[in-house]
């Protein structure tokens, strides 16, 4: 087993995509930095304050009076104050003009502290899809062929080689975890106000969640990928689950649940969908301070995906035949 771990570790370090997978991710990342960073999207929404013009001279209306008998008296009230007004030095006082917001003078999350930057980068799919593809790289490298496979042919335990490579994408998992922290501190120092962690208790538990749910994605692709026998349909799965395409599906399912309950006169609870209990669906609503329940959800349907994947994909590499 060790040596197998060690294998994987080995091949891990030499596979391009290993590298080429975190880059998409650090671009993005900046990209988003610099939507919800740098942008002030309210500097769009305010008018130009020297756009405003004052009105001088304006004449108020006597409601008993008649505008002509109000109109001489304004006059002569305006004379009086002139005639006073010349008897000093005249001193002209100019208004004071308003600072226009630049429109990169900070956005939404420019005070932001490191971990909300971290929620909302990882929260996106593109972190479950960039580690769903590493998997279905990694879980195919065997039936392309080669000496991985002639290894795996004459092994008469698989599973020993199989628990390898899924100790290996756990591996990747945390070392991409960790990559997205130092992306978000690298977002918040290069656009941010200040530099501050903001570390908590929720932010460890949020972590945790997130990790789970990876790691979860990432078994749940290389059982497709075992099953299909095809790195090309483990890539399409993962891009398909983790853009959320499969989220229309979900919503016409909703509606023939709803329906049925109301043929068979039972009440569906109210906020009732199947995609929170997928892993996408978990994946979008973990955040610092997040309920018990969801919580308890999250664990329960990761754990479930993780089982039924290892022991779906192990047994379908045990059994298959290799040529």
């Amino acid at each position: 087993m060790i040596d197998f771990f060690r294998s994987d570790l080995y091949l891990m370090k030499k596979m391009k995509v290993t590298y080429i997978l975190p880059i998409i991710f650090l671009l993005s990342s900046l990209l988003v930095g610099v939507i919800y960073i740098r942008i002030n999207l309210n500097a769009l929404m305010v008018e130009d304050p020297t756009a405003a013009s004052s009105i001088s001279g304006d004449v108020y209306v006597d409601e008993e009076g008649s505008f002509g008998e109000t109109y001489v008296n304004s006059l002569s009230e305006g004379f009086s104050a002139g005639f006073n007004a010349a008897q000093e030095e005249e001193v002209e006082a100019e208004p004071e003009e308003t600072e226009r917001p630049g429109f990169f003078s900070g956005g939404m999350m420019y005070e932001s502290s490191v971990c909300d930057f971290f929620s909302v980068i990882t929260s996106a799919s593109t972190l479950l899809i960039l580690v769903g593809l590493f998997a279905a790289f990694l879980f195919a490298n065997d039936i392309r062929g080669g000496f991985r496979k002639n290894m795996i042919k004459i092994n008469p335990n698989r599973w020993i080689p199989f628990l390898s490579k899924v100790a290996t994408v756990l591996v990747y998992n945390i070392l991409f975890l960790i990559f997205s922290f130092i992306t978000a501190f690298l977002c918040i120092a290069l656009m941010g106000k200040s530099i501050h962690f903001d570390f908590n208790l929720d932010f460890f538990g949020m972590l945790a969640l997130r990790l789970l749910t990876m790691f979860a994605f990432s078994m749940l692709i290389a059982l497709i990928t075992c099953f299909t026998k095809s790195t090309a349909l483990g890539m399409v799965a993962s891009l398909i689950f983790g853009m959320g395409i499969l989220d229309l599906v979900f919503y016409f399912l909703d509606l023939l649940v709803a329906f049925i309950g109301m043929k068979l006169d039972f009440t569906v609870p109210s906020g009732f969908s199947l995609s929170n209990y997928t892993i996408t669906g978990i994946a979008s609503m973990l955040q610092p301070g997040m309920s018990s329940k969801l919580i308890l959800r999250a664990v329960i349907v990761c754990v479930c995906f993780i089982a039924v994947s290892i022991f779906g994909s192990g047994y379908l590499n045990q059994k298959r035949d290799i040529h």
